[in-house]
């Protein structure tokens, strides 16, 4: 499989809180290529990695040879940033949030075993407790990218 991810992950502030999750379709390979809907299926989260450009923020995963966590992707299902999630074992501790330029990428496969991979670079702007995100941007010409201030 040649692509990097399946569907956009989502993010969002909630009461303060910082929010991953993701889109309500995705894309599955085949004979013929077509998206399947998160809320048609039983798709289960396995791993979940939050980046900032050099630094791993916060990474949790399956353990090696386990079945995917209790996690079940749905639409509108709000994974808290740093909370602990049944069945997923910390790999990297969540570090406290900054300003600036992050990836998230959620690994999930669904009930037909077909891969459901979630991904967003997005920038965090505020402070504690009034977090916003926007859309990161990419610099004209590099393989930088940076928030809007």
């Amino acid at each position: 499989m040649s692509r990097h991810h399946d569907g956009e992950a989502r993010v969002w502030v909630n009461d303060g809180v910082l929010c991953l999750g993701a889109a309500e379709t995705y894309e599955v390979s085949g004979l013929l290529s077509s998206s399947a809907r998160l809320d048609q299926n039983q798709v289960d989260l396995y791993a979940l990695q939050v980046n900032q450009p050099s630094t791993q923020a916060w990474e949790l995963s399956a353990a090696q040879g386990k079945k995917p966590s209790a996690v079940r992707l749905e639409p509108g299902g709000c994974i808290e940033y740093g909370q602990p999630l049944a069945g997923l074992e910390t790999q990297v501790p969540p570090r406290p949030l900054a300003p600036g330029v992050y990836e998230v990428f959620l690994q999930a496969s669904d009930q037909k075993n077909r891969r459901a991979w979630f991904y967003k670079r997005f920038c965090l702007t505020g402070e504690a407790g009034a977090w916003m995100v926007t859309q990161a941007r990419r610099e004209t010409g590099t393989q930088s990218w940076h928030c809007d201030e």
